[in-house]
């Protein structure tokens, strides 16, 4: 069976869907694995950024399928077709009110791994409590019916060494969520991802955003 991940939090903002990219493209071209990203959001931000690199890279094939689904039909697509992909991506839209968005919530509940970005803020990392409350429900349910499940929250754009520790500390001690040791910087080089190359594939792709990469492969046990 493939891995299913969701890099996710209940903030809208914090880059969730630029991350998403950033790690199918490496996956497929770095290490050889067949990837899907299933888009569930209302607006479809993954499927439109494929459409217009499409304009850009006229008559070639993108890393990274992407399949635009509504929430309540992606359990039976998974049934169907998940086996044909080594690794596939819910990009799960911004959640406000979980207790109205079961279909929403159940996406995180068919994951194996949820990666959850966090910027430094007081205010973001105050919005992610309730997350991780639910983030730990998740993995209650999954490990009494014996199927995988972790979360790892990260630092995501990353400029004030202060706030970026005291955000650190926050999430481990108080909300028990695992924080990966590498942070993404708040970059230039991050902000347009794409479907059609890896980042890996420039030295400063490499220098910025190999160790993160390296770290996640590792929690997701792919050599």
């Amino acid at each position: 069976m493939p891995k299913v991940i969701s890099v996710a939090n209940q903030k809208g903002g914090v880059g969730k869907s630029t991350v998403t990219i950033l790690l199918a493209s490496a996956l497929v071209k770095q290490k050889k694995q067949k990837v899907l990203i299933l888009d569930t959001d209302s607006q479809g931000s993954i499927s439109q950024w494929l459409k217009s690199e499409q304009r850009l890279y006229e008559g070639q094939t993108a890393l990274v399928e992407v399949e635009h689904f509504e929430a309540q039909q992606v359990e039976r697509w998974l049934k169907r077709f998940a086996t044909d992909y080594d690794i596939i991506f819910i990009d799960i839209p911004r959640m406000t009110n979980f207790q109205k968005d079961t279909a929403t919530l159940m996406l995180l509940y068919m994951c194996n791994a949820v990666f959850i970005p966090v910027v430094g803020s007081k205010l973001d990392v105050f919005s992610t409590n309730v997350f991780a409350g639910y983030m730990q429900e998740a993995k209650e349910f999954r490990e009494r019916l014996n199927f995988e499940f972790d979360y790892f929250g990260f630092i995501n754009k990353d400029n004030n060494r202060t706030q970026n520790q005291t955000a650190r500390g926050t999430l481990t001690d108080k909300m028990g969520i695992p924080v990966l040791d590498n942070s993404l910087k708040d970059l230039k080089l991050f902000t347009e991802p794409s479907l059609f190359e890896s980042i890996l594939d420039t030295e400063e792709g490499k220098r910025r955003f190999g160790g993160f990469f390296k770290e996640v492969c590792e929690k997701l046990k792919i050599k």
